[in-house]
């Protein structure tokens, strides 16, 4: 993102990770893939209202409830598109809607992330920046788990101006 390509409607952030297309696919498609470095809880239902297993990718029109690290916060949505190792898109909350999409680029894994706002959906600035930035945050969160298996999470400290948190 830069000046010229910033606007209050929509963003994208795109990262290189050194981990094979189908681990990174799992981590943000699966219940257990996502709590390692983004959610505290990711329940995601099938649509005959079954759960799915935490190790198992979600599907197109699964649904799904997902509850942050230690803070009073949940979200939920549908994923909208799920594309094994390709793509994987959902509907955040009743503003937004996120499409990742993995390609294969010199050996690593090139992740990047859309967030639009859903059609109808009230524009909200804070909603949006905020979600801009903390995106930041967890696709880094999700380099760190990935390559080094370190969660950079604060769960020690109760403090809401902490970055990691």
């Amino acid at each position: 993102m830069n000046q010229s390509n910033f606007n209050l409607k929509e963003f994208h952030h795109s990262i290189l990770l050194s981990s094979s297309i189908s681990k990174v696919y799992n981590a943000v498609a699966s219940g257990g893939g996502i709590c390692k470095w983004f959610m505290g809880t990711a329940i995601y239902h099938d649509l005959n209202g079954n759960e799915c297993e935490q190790n198992v990718n979600a599907q197109k029109g699964d649904s799904f409830r997902w509850h942050w690290l230690q803070k009073d916060l949940e979200i939920t949505g549908t994923v909208l598109d799920a594309i094994e190792n390709e793509k994987f898109a959902f509907t955040f909350g009743p503003l937004f809607e996120v499409t990742i999409t993995l390609a294969e680029q010199n050996g690593r894994t090139k992740l990047t992330l859309w967030q639009s706002y859903s059609a109808g959906a009230e524009q909200n600035d804070f909603a949006h920046i905020n979600c801009c930035t903390c995106w930041v945050f967890f696709l880094t969160n999700l380099k760190s788990v990935l390559e080094h298996n370190t969660d950079l999470r604060e769960t020690l400290a109760d403090d809401e101006s902490l970055i990691n948190r």
